[in-house]
């Protein structure tokens, strides 16, 4: 339910309030304290935005009834102005609960939501530690970007004590050299606050370091916010680092360290620390030149004022484009096209605390140009050249765009109407062979814009060479066809050859076949001719056989000789 509640608020502020979020933490301060009995405990519920920008929250704190209860409750230095529910509190269950948001989107490294003031009833140990906790991104899904809690502890002992909330310095034990003269001024480092002229925005406990020189014996440090405070001069020991405790609320503080050496106690050096963990006041971007205009420069401000460390600078967003900064409460933007925008301006403090509002504005065209007439067929190497006549409203501009079959920009150029709204534009030059697009806008004094025309499909083709059956035949396309004659007339020549040569290969099969064949029958006829010989017959009867069988040998050579003239005539 409570998910519920949160992400209906976020979407009631987004109309207000735009941005992304990464990562957000809660932290209770102090994290950590020693209290005794009857102690006041006041703890501040801070988040960290991470530099970004939310615009609501919930969580549940909880802490032991038996060693804490709550006092009150106090929401008076909260950043959030809006609240689903008010904070409450339960002394018998130990639990805290809120769901709060604000109408500008805020950002911030210690923005205050809540203080608590508990009493220590008992003794004993209690985390203050968050549950069913949420930070929202200030814009309409309501995601919850809360990357960790970070948890407090305290301790409350039986004897009443001063509050201990940081850790006893690590001592240095040497002996120190003597000098004749009185400490030099510290050097101090606070890498929390590097800088002793900034602001900064986060509130925790932080630490300081100093480098100690050889004749130190003695230190006396002190944190408030009198800037000429000397430390008493009393030593509390050697150390090089110590921490201090976060401070109460924002404001300036000074860190006072001073040495002393064999001779006394020299001079105190004053450290300013700067805080200012509440975002500027919350504002309203008011367009000078209304939310919906055909102006193409829209003019807003949207000033605001921060009480402590002052306004830094301005942060400028149209759409996703990249951040303009600004140092004055008033901009102009450049011309810009028509159509929705989304502006959202950011005021950042010194210390780096923001907060944020944002419109939605619509820019409107001016009149469209038309076309009245165009050569959509331009002969390459003649005079032909691209004309484009048309009219549109007087002393404007017109901005001629060319394209390509794939959208790419070819070519861009202007034109100028007459006092009676005519226009001419005229390409000298010659683009390569193929098909564009033409499409033309306006532009007035102002750079306000119209929308395109409609794309014009123009062609740019080659100068014909020759004339074929009515068909215009350019160079090219000359070239291609012989190209495709010699081609073919090479592909012919080769089938031709193959088919030869195949030819050429059967015959030769046939002419060995016949030649073995024949030579097959006389050797049959010769193994005849010797059978005859061994054979003991008359000579009158062998003589008939060898001419019987010499007859059938020449008209065996005699077909031969024939189908071997036809075989040669074929291959020839």
């Amino acid at each position: 339910m409570k998910y519920i509640k949160i992400f209906s608020l976020s979407l009631l502020l987004y109309v207000l309030s735009v941005s992304a979020v990464y990562a957000a933490d809660f932290s209770a301060l102090p994290a950590t304290g020693i209290y005794g009995i009857k102690d006041q405990i006041t703890v501040n519920i801070l988040i960290d935005t991470s530099g970004e920008t939310v615009n609501a929250a919930q969580a549940m704190i909880k802490f032991n009834p038996a060693v804490l209860e709550v006092r009150y409750v106090s929401k008076e230095s909260s950043v959030f102005n809006f609240w689903l529910q008010d904070p409450i509190f339960s002394n018998t269950d130990g639990t805290i609960e809120f769901i709060g948001g604000a109408t500008n989107g805020i950002s911030g490294s210690s923005l205050q939501v809540l203080q608590v003031t508990f009493n220590a009833k008992g003794v004993g140990s209690s985390n203050i530690s968050f549950s069913d906790a949420s930070i929202t991104v200030a814009d309409n899904t309501g995601t919850n970007v809360l990357a960790k809690t970070n948890e407090a502890k305290y301790t409350v002992s039986t004897s009443s004590t001063v509050p201990i909330t940081t850790a006893t310095p690590v001592p240095v034990t040497r002996k120190p050299i003597l000098v004749s003269g009185l400490p030099a001024l510290p050097s101090v480092s606070v890498p929390l606050y590097p800088n002793p002229s900034g602001w900064y925005g986060s509130v925790s406990p932080f630490a300081a370091s100093w480098k100690l020189p050889p004749d130190i014996s003695g230190i006396a440090t002190a944190f408030n916010t009198n800037p000429y405070f000397e430390p008493s001069a009393v030593s509390e020991g050697l150390f090089e680092s110590k921490t201090f405790p976060a401070v109460g609320k924002n404001g300036i503080y000074y860190l006072h360290v001073r040495y002393k050496n064999n001779n006394g106690w020299g001079p105190t050096l004053h450290y300013q620390i700067a805080v200012d963990s509440q975002p500027p006041v919350p504002f309203k971007i008011d367009m000078k030149t209304g939310t919906t205009s055909d102006d193409p420069s829209p003019m807003f401000s949207f000033a605001t004022t921060d009480a402590l460390s002052g306004i830094g600078h301005y942060e400028i967003f149209v759409n996703s484009q990249a951040a303009i900064i600004a140092s004055s409460s008033t901009y102009t933007l450049l011309p810009q096209p028509p159509g929705e925008y989304s502006i959202r301006v950011k005021a950042i403090d010194k210390a780096g605390n923001g907060i944020e509002d944002n419109v939605k504005i619509e820019i409107l065209p001016i009149e469209t140009p038309t076309i009245n007439s165009i050569n959509q067929k331009i002969i390459i190497g003649t005079n032909d050249a691209l004309d484009i006549k048309g009219s549109a409203m007087s002393n404007t501009s017109i901005i001629v765009a060319i394209e390509d079959s794939s959208k790419r920009l070819v070519l861009q150029d202007e034109s100028k109407t007459d006092a009676m709204g005519l226009w001419e534009f005229r390409l000298n030059k010659e683009l390569r062979a193929g098909n564009y697009f033409v499409s033309v806008k306006a532009k007035d004094s102002r750079g306000a814009l119209s929308l395109p025309t409609n794309p014009v499909k123009v062609s740019f083709v080659e100068k014909p060479v020759i004339s074929l059956f009515g068909l215009d035949i350019t160079l090219k396309g000359l070239i291609i066809i012989l190209v495709i004659i010699g081609v073919l007339a090479a592909l012919w020549f080769y089938r031709k050859t193959l088919s030869h040569l195949a030819r050429f290969q059967r015959e030769s099969v046939i002419i060995s076949r016949d030649l073995d064949n024949a030579f097959d029958m006389v050797k049959k006829d010769l193994g005849r001719m010797a059978g005859i010989i061994k054979k003991k017959i008359p000579s009158d009867e062998r003589e008939v056989e060898f001419n019987a069988i010499n007859k059938k040998i020449g008209d065996t050579l005699d077909k031969i000789e024939g189908y071997l003239s036809k075989d040669i005539e074929k291959l020839e």
